[in-house]
């Protein structure tokens, strides 16, 4: 018996972690957004990980994953832990995460990293994903959080921040 109510226990507790539903199978275009979600959850977390720990070094690539992974883990909706941090309201916190992912892309076009088409396929991923959940309306957002890393980068590249190789 008390293994038992251990086992559920350690159930619950996982369960409090885990996503409420994977995306449906098989795919569709009217399910593109929980793919787009998964995605981007795995990739911007993956890669800003790695960004963030120096393994993909490139000019501003710390700050960039930084930015990424933060988005990433906010991102995570429905996973209860992370939404809670916003009012228990899952779309917040995916509107959120996609936005610091943005910020984050924006820096990396600040650098010659710009002509990457994966650095610019995760942008219209973003993109795609804010607009089926939100509507068009939520694409100046989007853009405006893009500016935003834009700018910051070209101010971070202005002052020699985190530049894989300081210039001579």
């Amino acid at each position: 018996l008390h293994l038992a109510q251990t086992a559920l226990r350690i159930m619950d507790a996982v369960k409090a972690f885990l996503p409420m539903a994977l995306p449906p199978w098989p795919p569709s275009w009217e399910t593109r957004s929980s793919y787009l979600h998964w995605w981007l959850c795995i990739f911007m977390t993956g890669v800003g990980s790695l960004k963030a720990a120096g393994f993909l070094r490139h000019d501003l690539s710390r700050v960039a994953g930084l930015l990424e992974v933060l988005g990433g883990l906010v991102f995570l909706p429905p996973w209860r832990r992370v939404s809670y941090f916003f009012n228990k309201n899952p779309a917040e916190s995916l509107r959120v995460g996609a936005l610091l992912i943005l910020v984050g892309l924006g820096v990396i076009i600040s650098t010659n990293k710009r002509k990457s088409p994966v650095c610019w396929s995760q942008i219209a991923f973003a993109f795609e994903l804010m607009r089926v959940h939100f509507g068009n309306g939520e694409m100046l957002k989007c853009v405006g959080a893009t500016v935003i890393g834009l700018i910051l980068g070209f101010a971070l590249l202005t002052l020699q921040i985190d530049l894989k190789a300081k210039q001579a």
